[in-house]
This record gives C-alpha cells, sequence and structure tokens, in this order.
C-alpha cells in the first residue's frame, strides 16, 4: 500500500507503507500518541466527546498494571488506550483482557481515588485532571466537572482503544469479543496507526503516521460489574445518562441502602468532632474520610454475609504512610487482640492496604 503527496509543481511524492509487523516499537506508537491525543478518531466511536487532551503515560493503576497513554476529553470523560503490534500473538490474546481490567478497576474508583493517582502520576498538588480539563477548554465549573467525572467513573463509563500497527483478521475479531462480554458499560474502539516512509527532495526518510478506526462498538445498553467485596453484582445502566432528569430509576437495593447510609451517618459518632460525615461509596460501601486524603472503606458483602473495613495506600505518599504503620504493625496487632479482635490482613506490595472483616452478625466497633 502506498501514499502519494501531490506538490503543486514539483511532481510526486510516494510513502510505502512499513509491512506489519516490522514498524517501530510499542513504545514509538505509545509516545506519539501521548504527544498527540487529537490523532486519535475518538469523536469517530463516541461523537459526544470534546476536546481531548493526554493525562498521562504508563498511568498506574494498583494491582492491574500501567495503561500506556491515559486521555480524557475536557469534560473529564476518559480515554484508556493501549498500545499493541499485531506481530505480537500474546498481543491479541491478553489486550482483551488487559484493557477490561483496567476499566474494571476504574469503575471501583471515586473521584478522590482517580484525583491522588494522576497528582501522584504527574507530580503535581490540587485538583489536576480539572486544571487540565480547564487548560483544555472546560467551561464547566469545578463541582459539575467532579459530579460528572463520579458519575461517569461508578457507571464504568469510559473509552477503550486498542491501537496498533496494523490489525489482522484475527484480530478484528477483538470488537466481537467485547461485544458479546457481560459487564461492557463502555464504548470500545480499535484503531489502525499504519507507518509509511519515504525520502523527501533532499533524500532525509521521512515517516507518515495514518490513525483510522477499524471498528467500534454499538451504542446500547449495557451492564456494569461492580465489586462488592468478594462478591460480585451486576447492574444495568444507561450510557447515555450521566445523572439528572435522563437518569435511570435508582433500584429497590439502591433505595434500601440510601436509608441504611442516613440512619449509619445520623447514629454514628466519632472521638474527634472534626471527623467529616461518612458518606455513601456505593451500593454495600460506606467512606470515612482520612487525613491527608486517605479514607476507611467500610463494606457489608451479601455474598458471603460479611462485613468489614479496608484502607487503601496508594501513590508515593500512601507508601511512605504505609512503611510507617508497618513498622508498628506489632503494637497496633495487640490493640487488636485487646479488643477481642482478630488482627488486620496487612497487604505489601503495589497494591497496599490494611483490612479486617469478620461475620455481618456480629457487633463491631472500628478504632
Amino acid at each position: 500500500m502506498t501514499l502519494i503527496l501531490l506538490n503543486e509543481g514539483e511532481g510526486a511524492l510516494i510513502a510505502e507503507r512499513v509491512p506489519r509487523g516490522t514498524a517501530n516499537s510499542e513504545f514509538v506508537l505509545r509516545d506519539l500518541i501521548h504527544d498527540h491525543p487529537e490523532s486519535m478518531p475518538v469523536q469517530a466511536v463516541d461523537g459526544s466527546l470534546g476536546r481531548v487532551f493526554t493525562v498521562a503515560k504508563e498511568f498506574y493503576v494498583p494491582s492491574v498494571g500501567y495503561i500506556d497513554v491515559l486521555l480524557a476529553d475536557e469534560r473529564g470523560r476518559l480515554i484508556v488506550v493501549e498500545c499493541k503490534l499485531w506481530s505480537n500473538p500474546q498481543a491479541r490474546r491478553e489486550v482483551v483482557g488487559q484493557i477490561l481490567d483496567y476499566a474494571r478497576e476504574l469503575a471501583r474508583w471515586d473521584y478522590e481515588d482517580l484525583q491522588r493517582q494522576i497528582s501522584s502520576s504527574k507530580k503535581r498538588k490540587g485538583n489536576v485532571l480539572y486544571e487540565m480539563a480547564c487548560e483544555a477548554g472546560c467551561e464547566l465549573d469545578e463541582a459539575s466537572f467532579v459530579d460528572g467525572v463520579t458519575r461517569d467513573l461508578a457507571a464504568g463509563r469510559f473509552l477503550l482503544l486498542v491501537a496498533g500497527d496494523g490489525v489482522t483478521e484475527g484480530a478484528q475479531r477483538i470488537g466481537e469479543y467485547l461485544r458479546d462480554q457481560p459487564g461492557l458499560a463502555f464504548g470500545f474502539g480499535l484503531v489502525e496507526v499504519a507507518e509509511y516512509r519515504m525520502r523527501d527532495e533532499t533524500g532525509r526518510e521521512r515517516t507518515i503516521m495514518q490513525p483510522r478506526l477499524l471498528a467500534r462498538t454499538a451504542t446500547i445498553e449495557r451492564h456494569v460489574i461492580r465489586s462488592e467485596v468478594p462478591g460480585l453484582v451486576f447492574e444495568t445502566v444507561d450510557p447515555e445518562s450521566r445523572g439528572g432528569a435522563g437518569a435511570r430509576p435508582v433500584s429497590e437495593a439502591g433505595l434500601a441502602w440510601r436509608a441504611f447510609v442516613e440512619c449509619f451517618v445520623a447514629d454514628v459518632s466519632f472521638d474527634d468532632p472534626g471527623q467529616p460525615e461518612p458518606r455513601s461509596g456505593g451500593l454495600g460501601w460506606v467512606k470515612v474520610p482520612l487525613p491527608d486524603g486517605y479514607y476507611i472503606d467500610l463494606y457489608r458483602s451479601q455474598s458471603d454475609q460479611a462485613i468489614g473495613a479496608q484502607v487503601k495506600f496508594p501513590g508515593i505518599d500512601g507508601e511512605e504512610s504505609f512503611t510507617a504503620l508497618l513498622a508498628d504493625r506489632e503494637a497496633i496487632d495487640a490493640e487488636f487482640g485487646e479488643a477481642g479482635l482478630e488482627p488486620p490482613q496487612w497487604h505489601t506490595g503495589n497494591d497496599r492496604w490494611i483490612a479486617m472483616t469478620c461475620d455481618a452478625g456480629h457487633d463491631v466497633r472500628f478504632d
């Protein structure tokens, strides 16, 4: 395949396509998308998306891995881009599972999780995503922006793009595979970035990259997988709804949970009078804010009738805090024993957390 570049009055220049499997590395493709996010045909997949900007390269999602490039539009809709060269047979087997894992994990986050991880990635403080969106042309006030992104996270509403140097027949089945998956509440696009090379009039070699959309998912009513720790429940989601008048009515389970949280917040008491009130983090979850942006997740699992509490420590700052607590682990475990409780579970590594669980019938005090 060739490209013909017409130079008026100077004749045509011929650019030959680089054969599949001999293009540059995935890192080159990743860096190209990172530096030129406008090259991705995102509006062809989802016409509601606005101007696109780069959030981060090699964006770390704890317990899953690194997203090649994380993009977003001016209203904060997240776009996950995975780069694969189709000469790599492993890519065809793993790319679908990998990008779905990213989406499922992001759907468990709230805005504070996202903000904390972006701040860690960019080495910047503050509401970094909103600041970047404003630079891209966002006209929403901060509260409206945060609410919109929060709803998208809760609904698992993202755009997933797989970009490759050339798509074979086997790779094209990725789109069909995704459409058949339960738990899909996001759009998907398969983007071919063809590479062409030529020499200009001076003899210098030039490279032309041509992104084009090969496949996309249709906009249909889907389901989103929500983690209930450790069980999974499925809830219907309207992909076009971002809250407000068009939002889907809350289920009976959702209404019952809201009533429980209201009672819980009204009755709970803290030793620290300055402790912010707990709030619902989703069906089966209550979030209790802690200093420095951390929080306790209190949860109930219907599948095994268990309740528990968990504190996560993401990012560089989280690693420092976790390490400090780990040094006092023996004393902390002893305090639990004095209260008649089993010691908490400590999870080290990249995905750091401290948690405890017990039977839902127990009367437990969380200190």
